[in-house]
């Protein structure tokens, strides 16, 4: 049977369809409240899924009860959970090595580098006197970030000493790191490797911003190169060239950040051994033929896949770009009546009055969107003449006002 772990924000996909070869002896560890789709014989529920231990040990008596064959983790809190119960139940796919290298932003860095790859300086942090020294032996902004994060969470950019004080108490536990900013255009990559052998990979440009447009309110996405633009192939060297400086996995799903600098180096930002979150599957899923998270999960759970016909599909397939817009400090007052014109698979993920104030808003991810498209065209400059126009029209479609008081919210809850 096949163990999935289900963070909440996949409980929803079709995993019955999927995996139909399995659905009905499906196993899941998820969080309480979350309603699982059909396909399920067992579950067991956590209180907290970021809790390790509480979701190990779910896990561990689910495979008391049933017998495990496969592990499948689709989330990036999932990926070293996943490697470790496979190697405690002895069962193929990646393990503990490849996972932490993929997860730990100063591990991976130190590979990459030995395996010719450019990289930032870098270093890992445990105090905030750490974070002075490598300002002080690199001038310029820096940036700190955990070494295990994703979406961007905690991610601080520095440009003077005396901003120091505001990162202080999140690097004391030795669970960060810093590096180098690198200026230029931010690209990822998103590559299937199998069975020791590339299958597919994707170069992407993000637009303006990239994955911190959100810090700025800004709608970001990202669109896929052309074959002929001379930064495509160099990705695609740059990208098999990291995947074999870390260690191997039976197969891999990886999704790479690279920096591509004014002077035309291509440095990396990092990689992690998972598909790309929202709106990154549904552009690869125009690119691929099918959701890259379907073609992984097969993969993953050692069911058959036409891999030939991913390959066709991807070299004939149009240039794709995806888009989301980020929510604003405030409460949606007003949801766009129709999608805008040119776009594809356009999804509101936001209800009418929903509050993103506050620590809410505070605490929103890069991949936190109120809506998400593609749109698709047969030339660079026709496809982001695309994104801007529906960009601006799906942001006119939404209305904000500021949240509630603090104290009316509390006030409203009470009555």
């Amino acid at each position: 049977m096949i163990l999935v772990l289900l963070s909440p924000r996949n409980a929803g996909l079709p995993f019955a369809e999927w995996l139909r070869e399995q659905s009905g002896r499906l196993l899941a560890v998820t969080v309480e409240g979350v309603a699982l789709g059909p396909g399920f014989l067992d579950v067991e529920r956590v209180a907290d899924y970021t809790d390790d231990a509480a979701v190990l040990a779910a896990a561990r008596r689910m495979a008391d009860r049933h017998g495990v064959t496969r592990v499948l983790a689709l989330a990036e809190v999932d990926v070293e959970r996943a490697a470790a119960l496979r190697a405690e139940f002895g069962l193929p796919g990646q393990l503990p090595a490849s996972a932490r290298a993929y997860r730990d932003k100063v591990l991976m860095k130190e590979l990459a580098a030995t395996g010719g790859v450019p990289v930032p300086p870098f270093a890992a942090v445990a105090s905030a006197a750490d974070v002075a020294a490598f300002m002080a032996a690199n001038p310029g902004p820096i940036v700190v970030k955990p070494r295990g994060g994703s979406g961007s969470t905690g991610v601080a950019v520095l440009h003077d000493p005396a901003q120091i004080a505001e990162v202080a108490d999140r690097v004391t536990d030795g669970d960060h790191e810093v590096e180098g900013y690198v200026t230029g255009r931010m690209c990822h990559v998103d590559a299937l490797h199998v069975g020791g052998e590339p299958v597919v990979c994707v170069p992407s440009v993000y637009t303006d911003g990239g994955c911190l447009s959100h810090w700025t309110d800004s709608g970001n996405g990202s669109w896929t190169l052309p074959t002929v633009d001379p930064l495509y192939e160099r990705l695609v060297t740059e990208t098999w060239r990291l995947v074999g400086a870390l260690p191997a996995a039976p197969a891999l799903f990886v999704h790479a950040e690279f920096f591509v600098t004014d002077a035309g180096e291509i440095v990396l930002c990092e990689i992690a051994g998972r598909v790309g979150g929202t709106p990154i599957p549904a552009m690869l899923e125009a690119v691929l033929g099918l959701d890259p998270r379907h073609l992984w999960a097969r993969i993953e759970c050692g069911l058959p896949v036409e891999l030939d016909a991913v390959r066709a599909h991807a070299a004939a397939a149009p240039l794709v770009a995806n888009f989301g817009l980020p929510p604003r400090d405030g409460r949606i007052v007003r949801l766009p009546a129709r999608a805008p014109a040119g776009a594809r698979n356009f999804t509101v993920l936001a209800r009418l009055g929903e509050d993103w104030g506050g620590a809410r808003y505070a605490g929103r991810k890069s991949g936190d969107f109120i809506a998400t498209w593609l749109v698709t065209a047969d030339d660079a400059e026709e496809l982001l003449a695309l994104v801007d126009k529906t960009g601006a029209e799906a942001e006119a479609g939404f209305g904000w006002e500021p949240s509630p008081a603090p104290e009316a919210r509390s006030e409203g809850a009470a009555r």
